[in-house]
């Protein structure tokens, strides 16, 4: 999971800096194109010249966008064909013990309906389902530094850069000291049986408790960081760009680990084979239905905060008054999403 994790967030880290790069790029031979053209059409005026230089600009990040999409293309073509290949070689060897022990959507139901009868699983869901609104703030992230904090178009999207790389950092470096896999807690209840079971118990929910620091630790992180950026929002703080971008890479790195580990943990944990997917399934179904209502807010503000690229005092306070209840919102969702991660993860040693 971790690693998988890692490769995302790597994804999102080159995708951000690599677009922010193809911006600048284009933005500046926009400039020098519609230098060109004021020299030989003095009559345009200079917002048409804006509004050119911008259509210039994005035209090149969907022509990218477009060629990119070849290369999970071809990776999904070539793996498939691989992936084929091998799993026919052991087909014919497995196949009735296979097709015996194949799982029906009524057992996994069955898993889930027993799951969802437990407290651990609606406080993962609470959580879960807060924590991909937070991690899917990563969209926003450019229109928001933009906005707020007066940057360009490509050094916001380096923004998103920094919170991708956050997640990587955080995921590769202490995903297996902060949240033990499932083999490692395994090897280590294994050993503790030899002495006694009472020594077992004793060690597994001691293990609970300090992962259910670390994710309490994590999200009071990016509770911190919320805090801050709304403090911002209300002319209570001064953050620069820089202050900005730190907020944003330390949002990311707090937020990744919660996202990824815990309640894909339990969806194994508890559902095994039979039901992990449709528990894992049930989080996301609800993780997407809020995502979706947060993503309508976001756009309305989007609406009305004005255009990026007029500085002026009050269009400036106009657009940080409205990305105001954004950060509220997501401020109480941290809040209620550290509360009820660390119930989860405690209760699952206690049982």
């Amino acid at each position: 999971i971790g690693r998988l994790a890692m490769a995302a967030r790597t994804g999102n880290a080159i995708s951000f800096a690599f677009f922010a790069w193809l911006l600048q790029w284009a933005s500046s031979s926009s400039a020098a194109a519609g230098g060109r053209l004021l020299a030989d059409a003095t009559t345009s005026s200079s917002s048409a010249r804006v509004v050119q230089q911008v259509d210039a600009s994005w035209r090149w990040v969907f022509r990218a966008s477009s060629a990119v999409q070849l290369i999970p293309l071809l990776m999904l073509t070539y793996f498939g064909k691989r992936g084929g290949k091998s799993s026919n070689k052991t087909l014919n060897a497995d196949e009735q013990s296979t097709s015996a022990s194949k799982s029906t959507l009524k057992d996994s139901l069955a898993i889930l309906f027993q799951q969802s009868r437990t407290i651990e699983f609606w406080l993962h869901l609470i959580s879960r389902s807060i924590i991909m609104v937070l991690v899917s703030f990563l969209l926003f992230i450019p229109s928001y530094m933009a906005q707020c904090y007066e940057m360009s178009s490509a050094s916001s999207a380096r923004v998103g850069s920094m919170f991708a790389l956050g997640c990587l950092l955080s995921v590769s470096t202490l995903a297996e000291t902060t949240y033990p896999s499932i083999v490692a807690t395994t090897t280590a209840e294994n050993s503790n049986n030899n002495t006694g079971s009472s020594k077992s118990v004793s060690s597994s929910s001691s293990l609970s408790r300090r992962k259910a620091y670390f994710m309490f630790a994590f999200l009071g992180l990016a509770t911190v960081c919320l805090a801050l950026q709304a403090s911002f929002l209300r002319n209570l703080l001064h953050l620069t760009p820089v202050l900005g971008t730190l907020l944003m890479f330390l949002f990311g790195f707090s937020l990744a680990i919660p996202f990824y580990l815990p309640s894909s943990m339990f969806a194994l944990k508890r559902g095994g084979k039979d039901g992990s997917a449709t528990i894992a399934d049930a989080f996301d179904i609800c993780g997407f239905g809020l995502l979706a209502v947060f993503n309508g807010i976001v756009a309305r503000v989007l609406d009305v905060s004005g255009e990026v690229g007029y500085s002026s005092a009050g269009m400036l306070l106009g657009r940080k008054r409205a990305w105001l209840p954004v950060f509220l919102w997501m401020l109480g969702g941290s809040i209620a999403a550290m509360v009820s991660l660390f119930g989860a993860v405690w209760l699952e040693g206690e049982r």
